[in-house]
């Protein structure tokens, strides 16, 4: 028999305390609501209802007690980028026992819904998205659980921040599936068909690298915009997708290992591909401008120019062009006094063009590099003591655009810099002994220093109208 309830009604009150506000969901095993803490100023919260299918009191306990040992792992998780349990609540409805799982709520739009409003994502947000979530991956994997249900609908763009957070455990099917295993009942699928591989759909096994292929199979449909039903062929059982959707090799690469049918052909965790996509997005640009100096400077004094700027440009990979110092302004006036008895002759016609590109793009990266070096000398963002540098291509316009905006206002930049220091650390006093890196685990910090600095630019820009 079902132990399902009926619908609770909009403004009812469970155990004196959550309030309904409305109807967000409905599964197999129960609905979702939306709910207003009244012990905690009104706070919104989820309450998700655990009604399995049984015959029996007993079932029910059994279920009922499997289901508190599954939120129970759960409670465990502390991650800013997965909702909060807060508690399990046993109450009545109508007179039957029920069960809710009472969640934080997250403000925002789902990527689903990102998707049906504005279409397909370009390739930068959908990296972005998979840079925000890998981490929370290989979080979970490293609790020894697995997530087992990831797609676009439970991927949520948080409004306050931006941040991608991943809701919907697969807790309370793992909870009823072992109930109806115990009681020779069907099991039901964990996951979303299109999104979840064979191991999981056709033998119920769940490994970290189920999670990639799902996480893949999100990507995929994001960019572009169809259901997964018409991106695989079943009868070849492939991925047929790259045609639909305008991306860069390497990407298509990392994506097409990470939905490889056979696990062991995927990438081994969620932390190797985040490491992957950090290497594959490194700019060739550093390579590029160590030629362009050695052009410039060749003809001139050369040692010279080297021993004032030594350790400014590396030839390598992005994540040592990050660690630019302020010696950087000083290669820029350097520049500006290059010696111009320079044989003409001598340059051929692509030396030309490498150095007209030079004139383009030196300003910007010097730009970008003073930036860096003001950051670096303020709330001490540093590379070295981090595993990989995993600026998104989002945070490196942020801080370009506050650079320009700086600029464009007349400010002195590094007065700027120490006013938002200011700010920052009034707000985070424990930071101030601490270096900020340009790994993930300080991205959030980094956020709420970006914020700092946007809103004082405001405020300036707003009284210079």
């Amino acid at each position: 028999m079902s132990r399902t309830s009926a619908t609770l009604r909009d403004g009812v009150i469970l155990n004196n305390r959550y309030r309904i506000v409305k109807q967000i969901g409905r599964g197999g095993f129960g609905r979702a609501y939306l709910a207003e803490d009244t012990h905690r100023y009104r706070e919104l919260c989820v309450l998700k209802e655990f009604a399995p299918q049984v015959k029996s009191d007993r079932e029910l306990n059994k279920a009922e007690e499997l289901f508190e040992r599954e939120a129970g792992i759960l409670y465990k998780l502390k991650h800013k980028q997965i909702p909060k349990f807060e508690a399990l609540l046993q109450t009545r409805v109508d007179g039957k026992r029920s069960l809710f799982l009472v969640q934080e709520y997250i403000e925002g739009e789902d990527y689903w819904e990102l998707l049906t409003r504005k279409g397909r994502l370009s390739e930068a947000e959908v990296t972005n998205m998979m840079w925000d979530l890998l981490p929370v991956l290989d979080y979970i994997h490293a609790s020894k659980l697995v997530h087992r249900d990831i797609s676009p609908d439970n991927l949520i763009r948080r409004e306050s921040d931006g941040k991608t957070v991943l809701i919907d455990f697969g807790c309370v099917k793992i909870a009823a599936n072992a109930i109806s295993r115990s009681t020779g009942q069907s099991v039901t699928l964990i996951g979303k068909k299109g999104y979840s591989p064979n191991e999981q759909t056709l033998l119920g096994h769940a490994f970290p690298c189920s999670d990639l292929y799902s996480l893949a199979a999100t990507a995929v449909v994001l960019l572009t915009g169809k259901q997964p039903s018409q991106l695989y062929n079943s009868y070849q059982g492939k991925w047929q997708w790259e045609s639909k959707a305008k991306v860069s090799p390497n990407l298509k690469k990392v994506l097409n290992k990470m939905l490889a049918d056979k696990p062991g052909d995927r990438y081994g965790s969620a932390d190797r591909v985040l490491q992957v996509l950090t290497k594959e997005n490194d700019s060739p640009v550093s390579s590029f401008i160590s030629r362009v100096r050695t052009l410039i400077v060749a003809p001139g004094n050369s040692d010279d120019f080297n021993s004032n700027s030594s350790g400014s440009f590396r030839s390598r990979t992005y994540s040592n062009i990050s660690r630019l110092n302020t010696k950087a302004i000083a290669i820029s006036r350097h520049f500006s006094r290059i010696p111009f008895t320079v044989d003409l002759k001598r340059i051929k016609p692509w030396h030309w063009g490498m150095i007209s590109a030079g004139v383009f793009l030196i300003p910007g990266l010097l730009s970008f590099a003073t930036i860096k070096a003001k950051m670096s000398q303020t709330i001490a963002f540093s590379s070295n003591n981090v595993e990989h540098s995993v600026l998104s291509q989002n945070e490196r316009d942020l801080q370009q655009e506050i650079y320009q905006r700086i600029e464009s206002l007349n400010l002195d930049a590094s007065a700027f810099y120490k006013e938002v220091d200011s700010v920052f650390h009034a707000q985070h006093p424990e930071l101030k002994r601490l270096q900020l890196t340009e790994g993930s685990k300080d991205r959030a910090y980094r956020q709420m220093w970006y914020e700092i600095a946007s809103n004082l630019l405001n405020k300036k820009e707003r009284s210079r109208q």
